[in-house]
């Protein structure tokens, strides 16, 4: 039987899974517990310029069908990840993409270039569905321009491919899809989380301290794939699907769809090893009865 591959900027994987950012930290505790089989690649967690704290607990929330977060990009900064984080990293059994995000546009740009001084990454996703403060806090994603903008300051500086993780929940998704590729990215991945909240009808009280935050659950999955398949139809590179995987045939819904690979997130974090299951799942159903 002939091996089934999938490709991304020109290199070929025996998965087409990759662990979605800020499920899977950086994948080191994941290795260390052999969970990386069946995996093509991971998407690290946030990485910005500055060490960020991050918002006050509760971060995470459960709701009937998934999870709501507000965890605010916490991380020790890009000097700490490229002089401890990285070095460790370098012994990943699998790709690593670094997550980018900032507070205004040249942050992105200045997180790359120090990053770049690291053989480690493979590529970037660069994260424009995070708050800019620069310029008063809407999402740089809900600005197709800002987008496009982003993205050519980081094509400047990167001599790695990069994806731009889109937000669902501002603007056009398919006009900030085609400004990152106008800006040089070399895919767009859709999306980040949809907006959420949870909140006790008895005392009006939000569950989070934010109020409102990112939504996931296997709930998202028809969203998605809506959106993939309108970018993949808007754009000309790689889709990056993220968003509602529980399944082996959700993965192979999204691919059908018009993703190049898949991300999983939070079924990662129900189950570590989501991407050997998965995986075996996948290739049971397209090579039924194969060893």
């Amino acid at each position: 039987m002939k091996k089934v591959t999938w490709s991304l900027w020109g290199r070929k994987f025996d998965s087409p899974l990759m662990l979605a950012s800020g499920t899977a930290g950086f994948g080191l505790e994941l290795m260390k517990m052999g969970m990386l089989d069946g995996v093509a690649a991971v998407v690290s967690k946030a990485t910005t310029l500055a060490p960020r704290d991050g918002n006050p607990p509760p971060r995470i929330v459960e709701t009937g069908f998934g999870i709501l977060n507000s965890v605010g990009l916490a991380n020790p900064g890009v000097e700490y990840v490229v002089d401890e984080i990285l070095p460790m990293a370098a012994g990943l059994p699998v790709p690593l993409l670094v997550n980018v995000a900032g507070e205004a546009r040249e942050e992105f740009a200045a997180v790359v270039e120090r990053l770049e001084t690291s053989p480690v990454p493979m590529a970037y996703e660069v994260n424009v569905s995070c708050p800019n403060v620069a310029e008063g806090g809407k999402a740089f994603g809900a600005s197709p321009e800002v987008v496009e903008s982003v993205s050519r300051l980081v094509a400047g500086v990167s001599s790695r491919p990069f994806s731009v993780k889109l937000t669902p929940n501002e603007g056009d998704i398919t006009e900030s899809a085609s400004a990152a590729e106008e800006g040089g990215a070399g895919a767009v991945t859709v999306s980040n989380t949809f907006l959420g909240m949870k909140l006790d009808w008895r005392t009006g009280r939000p569950a989070l301290l934010r109020k409102v935050g990112g939504y996931s659950s296997p709930a998202l999955l028809p969203l998605t794939v809506a959106r993939v398949h309108l970018v993949s139809e808007a754009v000309n590179i790689p889709v990056l699907a993220s968003g509602g995987v529980s399944g082996p045939e959700d993965v192979l819904e999204l691919l059908a769809a018009g993703a190049a690979m898949v991300q999983v997130g939070t079924w990662l974090m129900r189950r570590p090893g989501a991407g050997s299951e998965l995986m075996k799942g996948i290739l049971d159903l397209i090579s039924p009865g194969a060893e």
